[in-house]
């Protein structure tokens, strides 16, 4: 495990909490959409902010790569990773990658191939995938081996077309389907190890762990071990669902912890805004996430890591607790 620290995050935010924000009870949304290029626009100013996480092709494609490269130059902001949005259209309801229509299986491997170039043309050498579509709803739906047998072809597809573009893999429990096939980290982990591509990694969503009933910070440095992990997407919620809520609003021990382990573990790659604000300021919950994720690195700082590490070989289980609460809370008593 590579102890090197770090000291600062890279932060970047993805753009989709600028949209409407519909749900299935206000299809249209709670407020007006911003446009594309107004998104980087908006977020530009976001101290503390270093880059986007663009989606492709529903916010760019390969007709709009220049606009998005001059409007990322003048907000002095990086290209962190792009998304491959093969989900959010009808002819991906039974599936992308595991589709059992052969047409829409090649076009989704198409879609990841197209995407991948658009990424290097954005700076960046990081894509990500979410399966949201490929799992099952009811028993008997779809046939289990046959299923994991497509996507991992389909994945390896996507990786031997261009080895030096990473692609990570992002797990969540359910929604939109009731079982989505990569569900877990564990379940993503033994995947991967059936993909079998060095280029293939995993996108830890904070939000999806709690989800999931994980520990993030476990998750994390699991994922660590395998050298798997290549991107995190910071938000919270209370457990119940994927709320994607500002990060550090309501988990924040867990994320302290997974901060904590982070640093231990060299994690040198981006912590990536990934929330939804219906009804709020998008400008001003992007402010806050960057400041909570940033003020959480300040905090993990000040954890005695020899101390941490120490304790946890002790099996006086309050040893660390208390260790961690008056690093952390002692210095606001005593102010």
């Amino acid at each position: 495990m590579n102890s090197e620290k770090r000291n600062t995050p890279s932060v970047s935010t993805h753009l989709g909490y600028f949209g409407g924000g519909g749900d299935r009870y206000c299809l249209a949304g709670y407020q007006e959409a911003t446009a594309p290029l107004d998104r980087i626009r908006r977020v530009s100013g976001v101290e503390g902010l270093d880059g986007v996480e663009l989606n492709f092709p529903a916010l760019v494609s390969e007709e709009s790569v220049a606009d998005f490269q001059t409007a990322l130059a003048d907000g002095n902001l990086a290209c962190s990773s792009l998304s491959m949005n093969i989900w959010g259209a009808g002819m991906w309801r039974a599936g992308s990658l595991s589709s059992p229509d052969p047409d829409i299986r090649q076009t989704a491997v198409d879609t990841v191939v197209r995407g991948m170039q658009v990424a290097k043309a954005l700076g960046t050498r990081l894509v990500s995938i979410w399966p949201g579509q490929d799992g099952f709803d009811y028993p008997f739906q779809v046939h289990y081996g046959n299923q994991v047998d497509l996507f991992v072809g389909g994945l390896q597809t996507c990786a031997d077309s261009d080895p030096e573009v990473r692609i990570c893999i992002e797990y969540k429990p359910k929604e939109p389907r009731t079982h989505i096939l990569t569900d877990t980290c564990a379940r993503t982990m033994w995947l991967l190890g059936k993909i079998g591509r060095p280029n293939v990694g995993v996108l830890l969503d904070v939000g999806h762990g709690l989800f999931a009933g994980e520990n993030v910070a476990q998750s994390a440095v699991l994922l660590q071990r395998e050298g798997l992990l290549d991107l995190v997407h910071f938000n919270d919620n209370y457990g119940d669902w994927d709320w994607d809520m500002i990060p550090g609003t309501l988990r924040f021990w867990e994320l302290l912890e997974l901060i904590f382990w982070l640093r231990q573990t060299g994690y040198a790659g981006w912590s990536s805004i990934d929330i939804a604000v219906a009804r709020g300021d998008p400008v001003e919950a992007c402010r806050l996430s960057v400041t909570n994720i940033r003020r959480l690195w300040k905090l993990a700082e000040r954890l005695d890591p020899d101390a941490v590490l120490r304790n946890l070989n002790r099996t006086d289980d309050p040893a660390n607790l208390r260790l961690v609460s008056q690093r952390i809370l002692g210095p606001l008593l005593e102010g």
